[in-house]
């Protein structure tokens, strides 16, 4: 972390806490909305790698998410599994609290939410979800 620290200071510039993290996205292979959000991902700071798995709804069920959150992709970061074209705010928040969750997920086809207003980000209905339960997941 002091290289980075000193790297930032060098250059004069803030960098963010996650940038250079990277995102394991598993993707249905036929679906040609998650490059979308792969690239939303990489032009936020994270490296990201693609898995193209029929399968990949499999991550998410033994990471316990619920069915009905489960949508064309999966992404898996610091140990916490997400779905659904989840903004970077709610992905900081999760990495940065660190609650007691297994993940979240924007259950939906909202396509256009990481890239909304700032005032339509309050209304998402992110909701997290683990052994006890789910439950919403606001960024303030």
């Amino acid at each position: 972390m002091k290289l980075k620290l000193a790297t930032v200071l060098f250059l004069g510039f803030a960098v963010p806490a996650f940038a250079g993290e990277t995102v394991t996205l598993y993707s249905n292979p036929t679906c040609s909305c998650c490059q979308d959000y792969a690239d939303y991902l990489k032009a936020n700071g994270y490296e990201v790698k693609v898995v193209l798995d029929e399968n990949y709804e499999k991550v998410a069920t033994d990471a316990g998410m619920p069915e009905q959150g489960i949508g064309c992709h999966v992404a898996v970061l610091d140990g916490y599994t997400m779905s659904g074209f989840i903004p970077v705010k709610f992905i900081e928040k999760l990495t940065t609290e660190k609650p007691d969750v297994s993940g979240i997920t924007l259950p939906g086809m909202r396509m256009d939410a990481p890239l909304m207003a700032e005032d339509a980000l309050k209304t998402l209905q992110v909701y997290a979800y683990g052994p006890s339960g789910t439950s919403l997941f606001p960024v303030e």
